[in-house]
């Protein structure tokens, strides 16, 4: 086995009905939480979002489960009691810790996901198992923590403020 070979984790770890439990319950509370915050047309665009990176959390550890720690946020903003504009629950999305991650196949050679081009899931080419939070079949993977969003803060709030104009567009 190569240096390059052991740096993979060959099968996604499969995390405990604990973190499942937790993440069903936060999902929750994001219908009201928006409404909270006067932004309830933001529903879809959240989801949107957050499929993009499903599946990342199997790898990185529930600690960065991106649908669990974007329901605190929403709480966090609540409690702050501010207005919430588009442009500045778009920057509290991307400023999340799940946004500054790449990962890349065994076979490949340099890092190449991005998730406004695909999902993780699709990426890690798996089967999402939501009961047991695992991706069944997924390539091996390997993924890399970075300084900054991937794609940049800039792309990523471009991309969830037009979602956002989208949904709207389809509400009239």
């Amino acid at each position: 086995m190569t240096d390059d070979e052991d740096r993979f984790t060959p099968i996604a770890p499969v995390h405990s009905k604990f973190h499942l439990g937790l993440r069903q319950g936060f999902q929750k509370i994001v219908p009201g939480s928006l409404a909270k915050i006067g932004a309830p047309e933001w529903l879809p665009v959240i989801e949107a979002w957050w499929r993009r990176y499903d599946g990342l959390e199997v790898y990185v550890g529930p600690l960065i489960d991106h649908r669990v720690m974007g329901s605190q946020k929403l709480r966090d903003l609540i409690a702050t009691g501010e207005p919430v504009t588009a442009e500045r629950l778009a920057a509290e999305l991307v400023g999340m810790r799940h946004t500054h991650y790449t990962a890349r196949r065994f076979h490949e050679s340099e890092f190449s996901w991005n998730p406004m081009q695909e999902s993780f899931e699709c990426f890690a080419e798996g089967e999402r198992q939501e009961d047991r939070l695992e991706i069944v079949g997924a390539r091996q993977v390997e993924v890399q923590e970075l300084s900054q969003p991937n794609p940049s803060r800039e792309v990523l709030e471009m991309w969830l403020l037009s979602q956002l104009v989208r949904a709207q567009v389809a509400q009239v």
